[in-house]
């Protein structure tokens, strides 16, 4: 979005009536804004009140330049009082809530203003996907793909739907029950394929449908249909790589590329194009952390060792513990443990010092897992 959709022109309109500020929940210097406003996915829009410094609005994920938009009208809105219908007070609520991350509450809220607004209501597309957006961050895969098969049929095909398909999809994947997984797969699947060719879908939103697509093949068993997708990924995402005008805007691209080459079972396929990224983009530390996934992926733990150092090297503040653990993985496929265990403990000893808002929960579980399991090696 900070590439494609955010230095919109269109957007232009909006100044003088909503102030933009861009935030970097990573770094360490902006600790203290995520402390007060914690961030659950990537990327969010919050809109804030300035006189209450409340949340009014929360918005994960992507978002077109039409969305953007009505978004910042809507939460506009939202602060005036008193003027609203029962179907814009209760999205009003609803916002407020999931803006508190009172996410079963906002769910709550968000059916409450789709049935006063009815099948009319001019916000009732934004209140769909919030529904489904609210269920998911409630931990209750159920609810959100099931509120995914109830509102898709009303939506429109076009960028709503598309998330709203992606979204369900995921949640769906998550169901424990077996049964339930695939009554909800079963749904979902044909309408997130035909999602893909739907207009107006952002790059990401297509991508993110990919990418749920060919997990579901291979939850269903179907490793030669997960990698079919995989390719159909790639391709997807090499023509808008091409189409990119500068290194930035195709750098972008690579983590989902090599996602999707990893998928298809053609890993060194994306190997150039990451070359490039390090290569057009010096200061950044995202390039050479991808050629360390890389360089693991394809048997070269030397290179990979030499690629995390690189991004050691240019990485501050959370970033630094996914780094350490791609590190510490490279220590060990070259046989030596000591280092990587003490690379891990590092790891963990910086994530310790972070504040509790920006550390990176799932890489520090991540080092804790890898440092108990070579120290049960060591035990063996």
């Amino acid at each position: 979005m900070r590439a494609y959709v955010l230095p919109d022109a269109r957007l232009a309109k909006l100044a003088g009536r909503v102030v933009r500020l861009d935030i970097d929940t990573e770094k360490p210097g902006n600790a203290p804004f995520v402390e007060k406003f914690p961030i659950d996915a990537w990327p969010t829009l919050l809109a804030i009140d300035p006189s209450t410094e409340q949340v009014i609005l929360r918005w994960a994920g992507t978002a077109t330049v039409p969305q953007v938009e009505k978004l910042a009208l809507d939460a506009e809105r939202a602060m005036r009082a008193g003027e609203a219908s029962r179907a814009d007070a209760a999205l009003a609520r609803a916002d407020r809530l999931l803006g508190e991350r009172r996410h079963a509450e906002a769910a709550a809220a968000y059916r409450e203003a789709l049935a006063a607004g009815g099948k009319t209501w001019e916000r009732r597309e934004r209140a769909a996907e919030a529904l489904v957006q609210a269920s998911g961050f409630a931990d209750d895969p159920d609810a959100c793909a099931r509120a995914a098969r109830e509102v898709l049929p009303t939506l429109a095909p076009g960028a709503a739907a598309a998330r709203v398909a992606a979204q369900g999809l995921a949640c769906a994947l998550d169901i424990e029950d077996a049964t339930a997984r695939t009554s909800a797969l079963d749904a979902l699947e044909p309408i997130a394929r035909a999602a893909l060719g739907a207009g107006g879908v952002l790059a990401d939103d297509r991508s993110w449908l990919y990418d749920e697509l060919a997990k579901a093949r291979a939850a269903r068993g179907d490793e030669a249909g997960a990698k079919a997708v995989a390719r159909r990924w790639l391709a997807f995402l090499d023509g808008e790589a091409a189409r990119a005008r500068t290194p930035v805007e195709r750098s972008a691209f690579d983590g989902q590329r090599l996602q999707a080459a990893i998928r298809a079972g053609e890993p060194a396929r994306i190997l150039p194009a990451l070359l490039a990224s390090e290569r057009d983009l010096p200061e950044e530390f995202v390039p050479p952390t991808n050629l360390a996934v890389l360089y693991l992926e394809l048997g070269r733990p030397r290179d990979a060792l030499a690629a995390a150092e690189r991004a050691l090297a240019r990485a501050k503040g959370p970033r630094r513990i996914r780094v350490l653990v791609l590190e510490a993985q490279a220590q060990d496929a070259l046989g030596d443990r000591a280092a990587a265990r003490s690379t891990l403990e590092r790891a963990l000893s910086e994530s310790a010092a972070l504040p509790d808002a920006t550390r990176p929960r799932g890489y520090t579980e991540k080092a804790r897992k890898l440092l108990a399991k070579l120290d049960g090696a060591a035990a063996d």
